[in-house]
């Protein structure tokens, strides 16, 4: 038989996730196999919308499969797991043809996986008869793991919890900002008005093909994270500032495109060329000074009056373009990245002039990661938290602001705003 290579791209993709590769990781691996394989473009959108779809509602599906399971899948073999999560991805949440859907996973069933072609036949047919023909509504908490659905629910309650599981599981937004001359890009590209100077795409395919991207006229940057860089004030030609775990580098465009001369670090090289190709592509590399180096073992003898530390984090606010977030990440890294969260942040604070203004922000929805922190560096009386207002960010809805801080939610705001990812926001002042 003829290899359906689409699928089996998707089934090598699922099978890395459950393994616990970073679904930016299998992108890369997909790119190096679409050259290999010459596969056509609709076959590219396929494996990429079949791996999101079966990882955005893995939850879903394996409750699903595990109720027609008499006893666990074996753990050596996360291969079956794969097969079977793609199949029942195509079943109850594409436009594939059910006989498609189990005739084209049950062909993966060969060789030393023979033996399992009953059942995963039993069971998809099952799931046809039993689940799609029911059009049954599943509810979205079954795509979070216990634990993490536990922290929301304490930290947010229950109808705020209700609001992010309602929004988090869309196919997620694209924003592009304008570096400038908004008026003529707006009527070049199209695309949804929103705010700041950004355009807003729903579907949007091959982001090189859209008009601008060699002209450099834009990058790809959430609202929410454009927020960190409007929080340091009126930034004046050529002042200086410091730009810490920068990569991709959509702050870094930010302050460049403000006239200020940014030094941007962060720890890694393949990053950190990424980020230089993608401020070069836009024009703007004259002011830049890029440093690859782990922040705690960095020094520097000048320092500045404005920083942004975007630190390492979760993640889990950006579970709408990277599902395989809240499945690739446990308690323990949560532990361990607050932990970092605090010294890389002691450290960066070491950087600062006397009142000098560092925001720190983290992409997680986790307490941990972004309250818990600042409570912490606040102790330590070396900075003081300088409140935001909302005057500040007047086109975002206020509900964003609490006590000083701002935590954007990956929600609709009584039809304000959507699609932001979820952030962490705090301004500190150097005492």
């Amino acid at each position: 038989k003829n290899k359906d290579k689409s699928r089996e791209l998707v089934k090598i993709g699922i099978q890395k996730h459950l393994l616990g590769v970073s679904l930016k990781e299998v992108g890369l691996i997909y790119d190096q196999y679409f050259i290999d394989l010459n596969l056509s473009i609709r076959e590219k959108s396929f494996v990429k919308n079949l791996t999101m779809v079966s990882i955005r509602n893995r939850g879903i599906i394996e409750h699903v499969i595990n109720k027609y399971l008499k006893r666990p899948l074996p753990n050596k073999l996360q291969e079956i797991k794969a097969i079977l999560i793609m199949g029942v991805a195509q079943i109850l949440f594409t436009r594939v043809e059910d006989y498609a859907a189990v005739n084209t996973s049950v062909n993966f069933f060969n060789g030393r996986l023979n033996k399992w072609k009953g059942l995963a036949n039993a069971i998809l047919r099952r799931i046809i008869r039993e689940e799609s023909n029911l059009k049954k509504k599943y509810d979205p908490k079954l795509n979070v793991p216990k634990w993490i659905y536990n922290i929301w629910i304490s930290q947010y309650g229950e109808n705020e919890t209700k609001s992010i599981l309602d929004e988090i599981f869309l196919e997620p937004y694209v924003d592009l900002k304008i570096k400038e001359d908004y008026d003529y890009w707006k009527n070049q590209i199209g695309g949804e008005e929103t705010i700041n100077n950004t355009l807003r795409f729903k579907k949007i395919g091959d982001v090189k093909k859209i008009k601008g991207y060699s002209e450099g006229a834009w990058w790809v940057q959430n609202i929410a994270a454009q927020i960190p860089v409007m929080l340091l004030k009126e930034i004046k030609k050529n002042e200086e500032v410091l730009d810490l775990c920068s990569a991709p580098g959509g702050k870094t465009a930010q302050l460049l495109n403000e006239g200020a001369n940014v030094t941007s670090l962060d720890i890694s090289k393949s990053k950190t060329k990424q980020l230089y190709n993608n401020i070069k592509r836009i024009k703007l590399e004259k002011n830049l000074q890029i440093v690859t180096k782990d922040l705690m073992y960095w020094d520097s003898e000048k320092k500045f009056n404005k920083i942004i530390l975007d630190a390492p984090c979760s993640a889990t606010g950006t579970v709408r373009k990277n599902p395989d977030v809240l499945w690739n990440k446990t308690e323990e890294d949560i532990k361990r990245l607050s932990i970092l969260q605090k010294d890389l942040l002691e450290k960066a604070i070491s950087f600062l002039n006397k009142k000098g203004i560092l925001i720190y922000c983290t992409c997680s929805l986790q307490y941990k990661e972004g309250e818990k922190v600042i409570k912490y560096i606040i102790k330590q009386n070396k900075v003081k938290l300088l409140d935001i207002k909302h005057e500040e960010v007047k086109l975002f809805p206020k509900k964003i602001i609490n006590k000083g801080l701002i935590r954007t939610h990956p929600y609709r705001y009584n039809n304000q705003l959507n699609g932001m990812d979820g952030f962490f926001i705090a301004r500190l002042i150097k005492i």
